[in-house]
Parts: structure tokens; sequence; C-alpha cells
């Protein structure tokens, strides 16, 4: 009987020796976006069923929506400005967007990595319809009244 505890001790030595253990899976690391500037980034409206384009400029942009994916039709096309604030150690970088109609978005890039667009990896920027005082809008049943989430390789 002891040799028999030998062997199955000898056994399950033999057998942790021979299992690797598999190494940490490393994360790719992105570059960090320090500003938007001649950027194309990319959206899609579930609820209209609309694509959008949304280019940005030197503190000018358009967003430009199309009726498919290809892009063949275009269905509208609005001037905006915005401001950028590059990330910090303690903030995330910030995008604000002001429409020409007055209507207002503000929110934050999301960096590479966090998140994935059919199985890519992409940096997002996440914008709430926002008031003069940068208070994001909620509708009569406490929702957010308008949101942009929009995407880059």
């Amino acid at each position: 009987m002891k040799l028999f505890k030998y062997l199955i001790g000898i056994m399950a030595v033999a057998t942790l020796v021979g299992c690797e253990i598999p190494e940490e899976e490393s994360k790719t690391e992105y570059p960090e976006l320090t500003n938007i500037v001649d950027t194309l980034w990319y959206s899609y409206d579930q609820k209209n069923f609309i694509y959008y384009d949304i280019e940005y400029n030197e503190a000018t942009g358009t967003m430009k929506g199309y009726k498919d994916q290809e892009r063949t039709e275009e269905l509208s096309n609005r001037a905006f400005s915005y401001t950028f604030t590059p990330a910090t150690e303690q903030y995330d970088a910030i995008v604000e967007l002001s429409f020409d109609d007055g209507q207002r978005y503000g929110g934050m890039l999301i960096p590479k990595g966090n998140l994935q667009i059919s199985n890519k990896d992409v940096y997002m920027i996440q914008l709430y319809e926002i008031n003069d005082k940068g208070a994001i809008i909620y509708d009569e049943n406490g929702d957010i009244k308008s949101t942009i989430l929009m995407w880059k390789e």
C-alpha cells in the first residue's frame, strides 16, 4: 500500500512538471491619441438606420449621414466646431462638439484596446447631448436624450 501511495505521488509530480503554465496573455499596446485633427470616424444610428462619417479638421468638422453602408446616397450633412482635450494621468481625453444649429454634445475618448467593432480594436468617442452649462440632457422618462457613439481603427 505504501508503494502504491509513492507511485501516485510520483505520477502527480510528473504530471505537474509536464504541464506548462500558460504565459499571461499580452495585451497589445496602442498609441494614445493626442489630437483628432485630420481623422475620420464612423457611426451608425440603429433607430433611423443611418450610417455616418465624421471628419475632424482643425477645430471644425462635418458629420455626413448616408442611407447605406456603401455611402451611395447622402441623407444629411451637418457642420460642427469642436474642442479636444488630451488625456492626463488623472483624466480621460474630452471631446466637446457644437453643431451649427446649436445642438451640443460632450463626452470622452475611449482608448483603443478597450472595445471592439467587428472583432477589431478601435478608438471610440462617446458623446452625450449637453446644455449650455455642460450638463447631460435627459428626457421626460429620465433617459439620456441623445448620444453619439463613433469609432475609428
